[in-house]
């Protein structure tokens, strides 16, 4: 799309901002020479010295001040306008799956925030266990997806390493001359393998307590103090606290969450709501933040 306001008012701002003919040509994608040549033509229309040369750079004068508020509000506005043409011009369909985990969390509001800004297009949003979204992807049944696994999948947009915690209710009691009581997700689940695996060879004994296909419910039994899982470090609710340390319990595999466009060929609207997801999961903040 052409942008709405003059190049040389955008010359102008950059130059304006950066101080030096070539950051404001790299900034414009114009060279330092075409830069000049839009300033001098924008002092020859308003009959004022924008700008003075000093040892540091290009410095705004008197007049390129006054004007500088102008330009930058006519810069603001013209953004804000060819980013709602964008808008209106998506249409369709887009079929978004993520795991159970991030149902109630900041990613899920994503989901609004797409809407608001492409009203045009109809979000089907399918939320399961990991595994059903894995399949679903791979069937190509969904546009877009984020995805749990060992590692990134080929072509993701973005992956975010996470640490895998062990997780009971803030006063949960573990007698240690008994199993290990565990709250876990039906198989196939990478959290319930590592878990069990970790636990063999540290020699912890365990037993099943509570087993369910929901995430929901795990963490709801895990609330009512029915025992331990083992999860990612997102999503857990208040109530719980992670006892790694507390019970001297394995360390646990990390795991990495992805997103990646699983249907072709690519829609726009598809690729819009990648860049707002992508946004939203690489300002997750890390354990190490």
């Amino acid at each position: 799309m052409p942008h709405l306001i003059h190049p040389s008012v955008r010359a102008f701002v950059a130059l304006a901002e950066s101080g030096t003919l070539a950051a404001a040509g790299e900034a414009v994608s114009r060279t330092p020479s075409a830069v000049s040549l839009q300033i001098a033509a924008l002092e020859s229309r308003l009959g004022r010295q924008l700008f003075t040369r000093g040892p540091r750079g290009m410095r705004l004068s008197a007049a390129g001040q006054v004007l500088l508020r102008h330009a930058q509000a006519l810069l603001a506005a013209g953004q804000a306008a060819e980013a709602d043409l964008r808008a209106a011009a998506l249409s369709g369909d887009v079929r978004f799956g993520m795991p159970q985990d991030f149902a109630s969390s900041k990613l899920a509001t994503t989901l609004g925030r797409f809407r608001r800004a492409h009203p045009g297009v109809g979000v089907s949003a399918v939320i399961e266990r990991n595994s059903t979204i894995g399949t679903l992807a791979r069937r190509g049944e969904l546009d877009l997806a984020i995805l749990i696994a060992r590692r990134a999948p080929a072509g993701a947009r973005v992956s975010v390493e996470r640490p895998t915690h062990w997780y009971a209710r803030r006063d949960f009691d573990w007698p240690r001359r008994q199993p290990l009581p565990l709250v876990l997700l039906d198989g196939p689940c990478l959290y319930r393998d590592d878990a069990l695996q970790a636990l063999e060879r540290a020699g912890i004994g365990w037993t099943i307590a509570f087993s369910t296909a929901s995430v929901t419910a795990m963490w709801a039994a895990v609330a009512a103090g029915v025992g331990v899982t083992a999860r990612m470090d997102l999503g857990a609710p208040r109530n719980a606290r992670q006892v790694d340390t507390a019970f001297e319990l394995p360390a646990l595999r990390r795991t990495v969450l992805s997103v990646v466009r699983t249907a072709t060929p690519a829609s726009e609207a598809a690729d819009a709501l990648a860049v707002l997801v992508r946004d939203a999961l690489g300002r997750v903040p890390s354990p190490m933040d």
